[in-house]
């Protein structure tokens, strides 16, 4: 049985890089955007190690190419209820260009910091 998943789409948020372990191992948890039927698809990607130093320089909106496979993980809530996170792990990651390489679309609103895709959605 094969476990691959590819996304290409767009961050929703710049990139945070931190480092956990005794050898400061880098990682970085980021939120991507894939068209949906009426709206977009979010997906959480953990990159480790130089894939999330490199994710690391991108910004919000930029699209990427991501090659990795589906995990899950359990946990309990403050609840006690038992629930499961289900996530990509990433072994490939392509930049794909920024917001500003695409063509702008006709009678797009610009949001406040200039980005074509506006402050809170993402349009592909």
């Amino acid at each position: 049985m094969a476990n691959q998943v590819i996304l290409m789409g767009r961050l929703g948020a710049d990139p945070e890089v931190r480092r956990v372990g005794s050898d400061n191992t880098p990682v970085a948890n980021v939120s991507v955007a894939t068209r949906g039927p009426q709206k977009p698809d979010w997906h959480d990607v953990t990159l480790w190690d130089k894939q999330a130093e490199l994710i690391g320089r991108c910004k919000k909106g930029e699209m990427v190419y991501i090659e990795g496979s589906l995990k899950s993980d359990e946990y309990t809530d403050k609840e006690g209820q038992k629930r499961t996170k289900r996530y990509v792990r990433a072994y490939r990651f392509e930049f794909c260009g920024s917001p500003q390489q695409q063509p702008q679309q006709q009678g797009g609103a610009q949001g406040a910091g200039g980005n074509p895709y506006g402050d809170d959605d993402l349009n592909f």
